[in-house]
């Protein structure tokens, strides 16, 4: 970074809160001495600079300050750029008219020689965000109940049939495509993943009395649950590393051949047990026994049904 960069930083790293020298130092990976040069830089152009002396001393500026519209640099233009387009490549998204405000704004912040640089670069990069047909009509709500911590009742379908719950959503967000809720399930006692498009309807539900906040925060992966060890042939692990939910997870050896590891919730195993199949042969479940029966008995219906035609 350099210096007229650190110096924009270092004023909106102030704008937030008082910082000391060390923590700038530290932030910016420089020595102190550097960070005090910036300051006085900065209190030389005018800047309302405030320093404090003692323990709780540091630098900060006022609180009715506020820094102007700062112009983008391409770079950063670049990737706001690609992060609203990847955004906008799902099926389904919140803040849709503030989504297209906000590409227009990248323009004007932007110095306008560089935006037709902009333009240029942008295509030259890319990021895939898989598209799916999926509706998610309650995308806002959930996000609105999530953050004003309001509880929820749902009606969900899941492989197992259409169920009644109630629900506290904590966290949105999106994968390969898809949109996931995070929320507590009072039925269930426990943190659960639910897919968006699979709320059939979803309306206010009053504040249980036998719970005011939830006590469990663990999810489907969790170290409390039993250790699961896969091994892996080379072809194995080339094929779960396109898998999102287990790529990083993955151990390799030496050879090319490796281990998958996590402590999975046993209601999951399902899940599990159908990326298994399809691994055939390049996979071999060692622990636990449970998981290892689940993807024997699977294999053998699978085999009695091909039998019976």
């Amino acid at each position: 970074m350099n210096r007229v960069d650190r110096l924009t930083a270092i004023l909106l790293l102030l704008q937030t809160k008082r910082r000391t020298a060390g923590e700038m130092a530290q932030h910016f990976e420089v020595s102190r001495r550097t960070i005090q040069r910036d300051i006085d830089a900065l209190c030389e152009m005018g800047l309302p600079i405030m320093s404090g002396l003692g323990v709780s001393g540091g630098y900060s500026l006022p609180a009715d300050y506020s820094l102007p519209p700062l112009a983008l640099t391409l770079h950063e233009a670049l990737l706001l750029r690609l992060a609203v387009s990847s955004v906008s490549k799902l099926s389904e998204t919140p803040f849709k008219q503030e989504r297209e405000s906000l590409l227009a704004k990248v323009q004007t912040l932007l110095p306008r020689r560089e935006r037709e640089s902009l333009d240029q670069f942008a295509q030259t990069l890319s990021l895939d965000v898989p598209t799916q047909p999926y509706p998610t009509p309650f995308l806002d709500l959930l996000l609105k109940n999530a953050r004003e911590e309001q509880w929820i009742a749902v009606n969900y379908r899941s492989e197992k049939g259409i169920s009644q719950q109630t629900l506290l959503p904590k966290r949105l967000r999106t994968e390969v495509g898809l949109w996931y809720c995070d929320a507590y399930s009072l039925e269930r006692k426990a943190m659960r993943v639910y897919r968006v498009d699979r709320f059939l309807d979803v309306k206010a539900a009053p504040l249980p009395p036998q719970l005011e906040q939830p006590e469990s925060t663990i999810t489907h992966v969790h170290p409390s649950f039993p250790e699961i060890c896969i091994h892996l042939t080379s072809r194995g692990v080339l094929r779960l590393e396109h898998q999102p939910h287990l790529a990083s997870r993955l151990q390799q050896t030496g050879k090319g051949e490796g281990w998958l590891k996590l402590h999975l919730r046993p209601d999951e195993y399902d899940w599990l047990v159908r990326i298994l199949l399809s691994l055939g042969t390049d996979a071999t479940v060692h622990a636990p026994e449970a998981l290892r029966l689940r993807v024997q008995q699977a294999a053998l219906e699978i085999a009695s049904h091909y039998t019976e035609m």
